[in-house]
């Protein structure tokens, strides 16, 4: 028998309640609440900072407030609605009252001092707290209630606070002792971020975290393997908005992509966030934002989740209700369709897979294949581990990695060997000694020159046929930094280097020459190849937002990589991804045409959206309420969609030609 998060249809609210939530909570009334909004399953507050329920371990407080109905009881009640109920935990901080009585629990600062925020302590990972009194509360929280599942809050290593101010890494008494042990060394000062022994200490951190959370998914098996393990069963993200940070518009298909990886074997719930930010939990964010979030986790094989601060009951700003449930009922009327669904992206897109990335490569990367209707997988490089995570690809682009492991590199390389087709950026080729990536062609790097200003690359009339995109811009931004390389002697290389030269005042504006230094190099590799780009085009994108650097990335998409123009007349805000099972292709359209400036607002409707599916074969229909015409030629289907407006799925009943 499957287990149950295999097989129910993931439709998440997670209710952060405030402590007085709980002092006249109505168990029925909760549960009734979730049901008829939709949701399969709720995100409770269980137990850690404050415990929910009358818990009997005296280092963990119970909440002042259980005057309502009891947290057993709400479980129940919820299971009666047909709702799975995950226990949400956080163990990432303690309250003073429990920290005066076990300070050797807390996380220190170079000076000794300890992160208090209100009152409540930020603890270490390596605590006796977390290392084994957690488990004790485990053990009380799912012997006595009947949860199935289990979401940690904040695990790992807390560099910042709740105010965005940085701390960073825990120096403690017990990591300085367990960081000797196991390498000899002394813990570093905190100062350069990019000081190799400062990266030592955080990869022994991260080692740390890994080995815990293995501990603690290996302890709530043993007490029941049926409940859901966040990370292990099932992994959650979250997509919100803070003061003083982007909100990105892609953040919601981005972290989809990335929790669901290659594979798409585990519910990916990314959290929508309700308010606006921590300071203003209660602030619900703009209801069109909420929608396309939703609609994007969808499209990219994600759940529908919603996350708000306190009960659906009693929350007052219902703003982003409508916007949700609207989804949510969505996915309900089709959820066996949705069910098993795999991705049928040829593109893989290998990035450092930060929750709250900031890299602006790859997000150069991700806006480049959306906005060019290119369906794509996103994977952590940490979690590349397996050939079978490319064996279905064409294509694997890597933005500005160096940090390849050799299992790494020689799993990219035997890809590319076996017919695949592998694009690297910025930094990719300056991996030394075991973990080099043959298929790139590289034979030496001569220099990185950094700090450019004036410095752009020429594409000469004898290569221009080679980018058809480029025609009326042959000079391209290379922005402050490019690695010069000498290929290897079968490798070919394209563009020429226009060095630093004046560009003020306009008199002096003017160049001579240019240099033998190369801005793509590709390379044949097996029965594959390897497309090195030894510059940053994507993050110029990215940052600047000018078409320059974008139209030669789509040449190197469509006329190197040879990949299928899918939507070639529509517009680029609109996101195109394409999932499949047998007997189905599920292609869905979502449109970002409300996002202007830095607000959100209702899209505006597209027409007349034509699609060209190579090598499809069957019959279409659409489950929103558009209307198609389809016509079916040799060399695929053709689909003409009336009217986008703010999602659209088409559904694509293949025959036995394009299985």
């Amino acid at each position: 028998m499957a287990h149950w998060w295999k097989t129910t249809p993931w439709r998440m609210v997670q209710t952060n309640l405030p402590e007085p939530d709980m002092a006249d909570i109505d168990a029925a009334a909760f549960a009734k609440s979730l049901k008829d909004f939709g949701a399969t399953v709720v995100n409770l507050n269980a137990a850690g900072i404050i415990a929910s329920y009358e818990t009997q371990l005296d280092f963990q407080p119970r909440s002042a407030y259980l005057t309502g109905d009891n947290l057993r009881r709400i479980i129940e009640e919820c299971h009666q609605q047909g709702l799975r109920v995950i226990a949400r935990t956080d163990f990432s901080r303690i309250r003073q009252d429990v920290y005066e009585q076990h300070p050797e629990w807390a996380a220190r600062l170079a000076d000794g001092s300890v992160v208090n925020y209100n009152g409540y302590i930020s603890v270490c990972p390596n605590s006796d707290y977390q290392n084994t009194r957690v488990f004790e509360i485990l053990r009380e929280l799912f012997d006595t209630h009947p949860f199935d599942g289990l979401f940690c809050n904040m695990s790992g290593y807390l560099l910042t606070d709740y105010s965005g101010r940085f701390y960073g890494l825990c120096q403690c008494e017990t990591c300085r002792k367990k960081y000797q042990s196991e390498t000899g060394k002394d813990v570093p000062e905190t100062g350069d971020s990019h000081s190799p022994a400062l990266r030592e200490y955080a990869a022994f951190h991260a080692r740390c975290n890994a080995q815990k959370k293995e501990k603690l998914a290996d302890f709530v098996k043993a007490l029941n393997p049926e409940l859901a393990v966040n990370g292990v069963d099932f992994v959650r993200s979250e997509v919100g908005t803070e003061y003083g940070r982007s909100n990105w518009i892609y953040k919601a298909s981005s972290n989809s992509r990335l929790a669901a990886g290659t594979l798409r074997t585990r519910p990916s719930d990314d959290a929508s966030v309700d308010f606006i930010g921590f300071r203003h939990r209660f602030i619900s964010v703009s209801p069109a934002l909420m929608a396309l979030r939703q609609w994007q986790n969808l499209a990219n094989s994600g759940c529908v989740s919603l996350y708000i601060m306190g009960r659906l009951d009693n929350h007052r700003d219902t703003s982003c209700f409508k916007p949700t449930q609207r989804v949510f009922q969505f996915h309900k009327e089709h959820e066996a369709l949705f069910a098993g669904l795999q991705s049928a992206a040829q593109v893989l897109l290998v990035h450092a897979g930060d929750w709250h990335r900031t890299d602006a490569e790859a997000q150069g990367w991700i806006r480049i294949l959306t906005e060019n209707h290119v369906p794509f997988d996103e994977l952590p490089l940490s979690d590349l581990r397996e050939n079978n995570q490319l064996s279905e690809k064409r294509l694997v682009i890597l933005p500005d990695i160096s940090n390849l492991s050799q299992r790494q590199a020689s799993l990219i390389d035997a890809f590319a060997y076996s017919g695949g087709t592998v694009v690297a950026t910025g930094s990719s080729a300056l991996v030394t000694g075991n973990a080099a990536l043959h298929c790139l062609g590289v034979a030496k790097v001569q220099e990185i020159r950094t700090g450019l200003r004036a410095s752009m690359l020429e594409i000469p009339q004898e290569e221009q046929d080679a980018f058809p995109n480029c025609m009326q811009t042959p000079y391209l931004d290379i922005g402050e930094e490019l690695v010069c390389v000498t290929p290897e002697k079968n490798s070919k290389g394209y563009l020429r280097l226009i060095p630093e030269h004046p560009f003020g005042p306009p008199e002096c504006c003017c160049f001579e020459k240019n240099e033998p230094v190369h801005g793509l190099v590709v390379s044949s590799y097996g029965k594959g190849r390897g497309l090195y780009l030894p510059w940053k085009g994507a993050a110029l994108y990215q940052r600047e937002g000018y078409t320059n650097p974008a139209c030669f990335l789509q040449d190197i998409l469509f006329s190197f990589c040879g990949l299928p123009k899918l939507a070639p007349k529509l517009t680029p805000m609109t996101e195109l991804t394409m999932c499949r099972k047998k007997g189905l292709l599920l292609i869905q359209l979502v449109n970002t045409t409300g996002c202007f400036a830095n607000s959100w607002f209702e899209p505006v409707s597209v027409y007349k959206i034509h699609l060209l599916l190579p090598g499809i074969y069957g019959t279409a229909k659409t489950l929103n309420g558009g209307h198609l015409t389809t016509q079916q030629t040799n060399d695929g289907l053709e689909i003409t969609l009336d009217i986008l407006k703010e999602y659209e799925a088409i559904a694509i009943e293949e025959s036995i030609q394009s299985i």
